[in-house]
């Protein structure tokens, strides 16, 4: 009976780093997929709350218009009321026609100054 005899490869230590680097090189091309999508998404939020942060400026100044022009329209509405209660329309809708519309008696005579243009 011969028996034959394996022979055992021993692995030098070059064929061991090779080895080595061959099951690393997976792992380090998914560090850098994982930093790299870590990154991104890093970027993207802020974009993101840059981009939030401007439309709550925008909306704050619409926000600050509207409510100069319900104070404005307020204070016409009070005036009309005070109007109104007075009894003393005649007089308003005369000077809301001659100064708003231009309106005339028909025996009335305007003269305007031209040379001020």
């Amino acid at each position: 009976m011969t028996q034959k005899k394996k022979k055992v490869k021993h692995k030098t230590a070059a064929q061991k780093r090779a080895a080595r680097k061959a099951v690393s090189r997976p792992k380090f091309v998914f560090r850098i997929i994982q930093r790299t999508a870590a990154a991104a998404a890093i970027i993207g939020c802020t974009a993101l709350i840059i981009s939030v942060q401007s439309s709550i400026a925008e909306k704050n100044s619409e926000l600050q218009l509207l409510k100069n022009q319900i104070s404005e329209y307020e204070a016409k509405n009070e005036d009309l009321a005070r109007i109104l209660n007075s009894g003393d329309t005649d007089r308003y809708m005369e000077k809301l026609a001659r100064e708003d519309y231009g309106y005339a008696y028909p025996d009335e005579f305007r003269f305007y100054d031209t040379s001020r243009n």
